[in-house]
C-alpha cells in the first residue's frame, strides 16, 4: 500500500512542480499547449507501441480483447447513472451534459496511463488502453451530443454534430499506435533495436510531461476561481463511489481476470477527464463548473487513492 501511494505522491509532486513553474511565468499557456501536443501525439503513442510490441504475444492480445466487454459495460452504466443523477442533484438544464460527462469520464490518458504504468508496469498497460479507447469513444460520440445540447440551451444557437471531427478524434495517435502495435504483434513483425531505443527514450517522458501539463492547467484555471457546489459534490460522488462500486459488481459478474478488474477499478475511479473541460470551453458552456470539477477531483483523489487500493486488495 505504501509503495502504491508513493507512486501517486510522486506524480502529484510533479503536478505541483508544473503549477510552480507556471506561477513563475516559465510555463506559459503556449508551453502548456506544447506539452499536451507532445504527450498525445508523440510520447504516449510511442510508449504504447513499444510496450505492446515488446511485452505481448499474439495469444495474450487475443485474451485481452475477449475481456473488452467489462470497460464497455462500466462506461455505459456509469454514464447512465450520471445522467439520472442530474435529477438527484437538481442540475440546471444547460449543465446536464457537462455534469454527465464529468461524472462518468475519467482522465484515462493523462492521469490513468501514468498511474497504471507506475502500479502495474507493462502488464497493466494494455488493459488501461482498452479503458482509454472506450472512454474516448463515449466522449466523442455521446459526450459531444450532450455538450452540444448544453451549448444550444446556454447560447440559444444550434450546434451541428461534426462527424468528421468525431472520427478524427476517435482515431487519435494513441489509439492508432494501439491498433498498429496489435497488428505488428499479430503478424509477427520483428522490431529493429534502434527503433526500440528511440521509442523508449521518447516514451519514457510520458508520465512526467503529462503531470506537468496538469499542473499548468490547474494554475491557468486559478484556485481562487474554483467553486464548490452541489454539482461538484455530485461529480465526486460519481468518480469515487459510483465508478468503483460499478467496476467491482460488473467484474465479479463477468468473472474477468484480477488484472483487468484491478486496472479498471483504478482507471475508472480517477479524476475528471481534461478533455471534457477542453470541449466545454470550445462549445462555450459552463467552463467554471467543469474546471472546478476537474481540480477538486484531483485533490480528492489524494484522499481516495488509499481506499481504492484497499478495494483492489480485497476484490482483486
Amino acid at each position: 500500500m505504501l509503495a502504491s501511494y508513493s507512486t501517486i505522491l510522486v506524480l502529484f509532486l510533479i503536478i505541483g512542480l508544473g503549477y510552480l513553474l507556471s506561477k513563475k511565468g516559465i510555463f506559459t499557456k503556449e508551453v502548456s499547449t506544447a506539452l499536451s501536443f507532445f504527450v498525445i501525439n508523440f510520447a504516449l503513442p510511442l510508449e504504447i507501441f513499444l510496450r505492446i510490441t515488446r511485452d505481448f504475444t499474439k495469444h495474450q492480445l487475443l485474451l485481452l480483447f475477449k475481456e473488452s466487454l467489462l470497460p464497455i459495460l462500466i462506461m455505459a452504466v456509469v454514464l447512465t447513472i450520471g445522467y439520472l443523477s442530474t435529477y438527484l442533484f437538481k442540475v440546471a438544464k444547460h449543465q446536464i451534459g457537462a455534469f454527465t460527462l464529468c461524472f462518468s469520464s475519467p482522465s484515462a490518458a493523462f492521469i490513468g496511463m501514468p498511474i497504471i504504468i507506475g502500479l502495474y508496469g507493462d502488464k497493466g498497460l494494455p488493459y488501461a488502453l482498452l479503458g482509454y479507447v472506450v472512454t474516448s469513444l463515449a466522449t466523442w460520440t455521446i459526450g459531444v451530443v450532450l455538450l452540444n445540447r448544453d451549448s444550444e440551451l446556454a447560447n440559444h444557437i444550434h450546434t451541428p454534430f461534426d462527424v468528421t471531427r468525431m472520427l478524427k478524434e476517435l482515431l487519435s495517435p494513441p489509439i492508432i499506435a494501439f491498433i498498429l502495435a496489435s497488428l505488428v504483434v499479430y503478424i509477427g513483425i520483428p522490431m529493429p533495436v534502434f527503433i526500440k531505443s528511440l521509442f523508449s527514450y521518447i516514451g519514457d517522458t510520458t508520465s512526467a510531461l503529462a503531470m506537468l501539463f496538469i499542473g499548468t492547467t490547474i494554475y491557468q484555471t486559478g484556485l481562487k476561481n474554483l467553486t464548490f457546489s452541489k454539482e461538484v459534490l455530485g461529480i465526486l460522488f460519481g468518480r469515487f463511489i459510483v465508478a468503483p462500486v460499478t467496476v467491482i459488481i460488473l467484474a465479479k459478474l463477468l468473472h474477468t481476470s484480477n488484472m483487468m478488474g484491478a486496472v479498471c477499478l483504478i482507471q475508472f475511479s480517477i479524476p475528471v477527464s481534461n478533455t471534457v473541460a477542453i470541449l466545454a470551453g470550445e462549445k462555450q458552456v459552463d467552463v467554471s463548473f467543469t474546471d472546478s470539477s476537474l481540480t477538486y477531483s484531483l485533490f480528492a483523489y489524494l484522499l481516495a487513492f488509499p481506499l481504492l487500493m484497499k478495494l483492489v486488495t480485497i476484490f482483486f
